[in-house]
């Protein structure tokens, strides 16, 4: 095995649904800027009838107060290792701690980042969340829930924003044209998205947006976060809504607001985006700039008239869109996150992090830099 400083701990070879994609992205920006050794117990080939029999295996380890656990393979892999980091989905992930024990206990410091988490669910998940005792620190997407974590790991914790890997999402020059007029892409609220469907078969706009529901796989991460970027680099307007616009997730979430994902790929990669921020001073903290977001009602069956009217100011859209894409190379990369988790954690980064870090701070300087764009869409907006 290869000597590394740091072992990331992922899902990667278990699973592949498409919410982890982001996540997968985090951990490959972390390879790119530490010394690391992946450490991506395979998930166990299990049948309908032997994924019932986990279940109820799990239900009886709940039972006796003992930790449930993923279907992955269980690893003696170990190296001495200055850091362990764990990225977790959501707290279910975390039952394959009980698998990777050597490398626990070879692991000087280690760190959990949970990507989603609301108050609501700790109850039903706190026998997972209680596996984390003996770490140093935990990163949640979300303030709220930050309590009811130390209460049951006993470990240190702190709020992390998700990001984007800012290098892939942001235009490169010369920009590709932004040929699509709106782009939606997972949560949407139905008079929204009926009335673009209107306005595109009206030859008004040309609309791309989702045409699958509920979960799915992806083939591979990377190509999949490949064409989310090159879509979004060419999508003028793409609609995003805070969490709680969407009534079915008000129960999950008790209420909560965190900062989605898409306001960071969307704003990286240049498109205006239109919908509602979240209501959490973290979104202003994040997104402290003019036009970062342009509010929407939710849901809007008005939206192709708000398209009309900002197509009416291209100045405006162009300063949006250049403002969105140097803020993000400059503060909403991966590695951004890493250098937070890094200082939080007391360990001094490797040189490969400010490599990166000063090669986004050229592209964001360039941005800034670049001629006006030339170019007019529909009403006038500039492409791209």
């Amino acid at each position: 095995m290869e000597q590394a400083r740091t072992v990331l701990l992922s899902s990667r070879a278990a699973s592949h649904h498409v919410w982890q994609a982001s996540q997968f992205e985090l951990e490959d920006v972390v390879a790119a800027v530490d010394d690391v050794h992946l450490l991506a117990p395979p998930g166990r080939a299990v049948s309908p009838a032997g994924l019932a029999l986990h279940g109820a295996a799990n239900r009886a380890r709940r039972a006796v107060g003992r930790p449930r656990r993923r279907p992955i393979a269980a690893t003696t892999e170990a190296i001495d290792a200055e850091l362990f980091f764990a990225v977790f989905a959501a707290p279910h992930e975390i039952g394959m701690l009980p698998l990777v024990g050597p490398q626990l206990a070879r692991s000087a410091v280690k760190v959990a980042f949970i990507v989603e988490l609301w108050r609501p669910q700790v109850p039903s998940v706190a026998d997972y969340l209680r596996q984390l005792r003996g770490f140093d620190h935990v990163f949640l997407f979300n303030r709220w829930a930050m309590d009811d974590v130390a209460a049951l790991t006993g470990a240190q914790v702190s709020y992390l924003a998700t990001a984007v890997d800012a290098d892939r999402f942001a235009p490169r020059s010369p920009a590709p044209a932004r040929v699509i007029d709106v782009m939606s892409y997972g949560r949407r609220l139905g008079p929204t998205h009926e009335a673009l469907r209107r306005a595109s078969a009206a030859g008004e706009l040309f609309y791309h947006y989702d045409t699958v529901r509920g979960a799915f796989d992806v083939a591979d991460h990377v190509e999949h976060r490949e064409v989310l970027a090159s879509t979004l680099q060419r999508s003028r307007y793409s609609i995003v809504y805070r969490n709680n616009d969407e009534p079915e997730r008000v129960e999950r979430t008790g209420g909560e607001e965190s900062l989605t994902n898409r306001y960071f790929e969307v704003l990286a990669a240049g498109a205006t985006m239109l919908g509602s921020a979240a209501q959490t001073p973290d979104f202003e903290a994040c997104f402290d700039w003019p036009d970062a977001i342009v509010p929407i009602a939710a849901p809007d069956p008005r939206v192709a008239d708000v398209v009309a009217e900002l197509d009416a100011d291209p100045a405006r859209l162009e300063r949006a869109r250049r403002t969105a894409i140097a803020q993000s190379l400059r503060r909403h990369d991966w590695a951004h996150r890493w250098r937070q988790v890094l200082d939080t954690a007391g360990i001094a980064p490797r040189p490969q992090l400010a490599e990166r870090l000063a090669h986004l701070e050229r592209r964001a300087a360039a941005v800034e830099g670049a001629p006006t764009a030339t170019g007019a869409g529909p009403g006038g907006a500039a492409r791209p």
